[in-house]
């Protein structure tokens, strides 16, 4: 029997070490999940969704115990995804690319604008190292957001796609541009947070049917956008999870999300686009 989500979010830190234009700015002081929490809050998970990516917010090698939480992951048999602006990519050896629990490394390409560019282009080598010498179960994708006219993505792209010219699995997929086994790289618009536009019209969204997420605090939210907690439906800390999801709070938000009643201010204003 498949689980009820395709995906959740547990947010380990909201705390990051770039700041970059594209990105929300949380309202939220800076905060890490300890280990036990993060094993307490996976472990409601676990039962629920498919696939877990460990965050919201933040960068997830900022937080000084990731190996810690890795290992818990493994222990529970998560499926994880973690996504990552890969300036931390060395911060705790190669060992934890080994766990496995880990199923895919995202690595955001458009937050290295953030760089200065010779130290941009080192970094961007570095990933791509990386990749050509990943652990074979493991797939990467270099995910590079924005318009196909600005100059760092044209750059970029062409710095990607140049340093594997050579592999025989280099051609168009569903997935994107696939570079070589288990490798790829995905194009995209940069994302509009809840807040900084009329955002889109909307048929209705998946939040609460596909996913939900949980912040570094322990509040329950219909989705990754709601990077504040503004439709928070109860905390794990003071309730079971299920029983957050299960409720029917959770089952108004639900049909407000999905159209069936009025939509949220706040999940109009998204610039995510649910499909028909």
């Amino acid at each position: 029997m498949g689980k009820p989500f395709r995906r959740a979010f547990i947010e380990i830190t909201n705390a990051c070490n770039l700041s970059c234009g594209f990105c929300a700015a949380t309202s939220r002081p800076p905060a890490f999940m300890s280990p036990e929490e993060f094993e307490a809050a996976a472990a409601q998970v676990e039962p629920l969704a498919a696939v877990v990516s460990l965050h919201v917010m933040g960068e997830p090698f900022t937080h000084p115990r990731l190996p810690e939480i890795l290992g818990s992951c493994s222990r529970l048999g998560l499926k994880i995804n973690l996504v990552t602006n890969g300036t931390l990519l060395d911060r705790f050896g190669p060992s934890v690319f080994t766990e496995k629990c880990l199923s895919q490394l995202s690595f955001s390409l458009h937050a290295l604008a953030a760089l200065p560019p010779r130290r941009r282009l080192e970094k961007l080598g570095r990933l791509i190292e990386f990749a050509e010498n990943k652990p074979e179960s493991l797939t990467v994708g270099f995910r590079l957001r924005g318009s196909g006219d600005d100059s760092f993505v044209k750059e970029t792209s062409a710095y990607v796609l140049n340093s594997f010219a050579k592999s025989a699995g280099l051609r168009r997929t569903d997935r994107g541009i696939k570079l070589r086994d288990k490798v790829y790289l995905n194009f995209g618009a940069l994302f509009e947070w809840p807040g900084r536009g009329p955002g889109r019209e909307k048929n209705g969204c998946l939040g609460l049917r596909h996913h939900f997420a949980v912040l570094c605090g322990g509040e329950v939210v219909p989705c990754c956008a709601d990077h504040d907690g503004r439709l928070s439906l109860g905390n794990i800390k003071k309730k079971p999870l299920a029983e957050i999801l299960g409720g029917p709070a959770a089952a108004r938000l639900r049909d407000s999300i999905a159209a069936k009643t009025p939509m949220p201010a706040y999940c109009a204003a998204c610039g995510f686009t649910a499909p028909c």
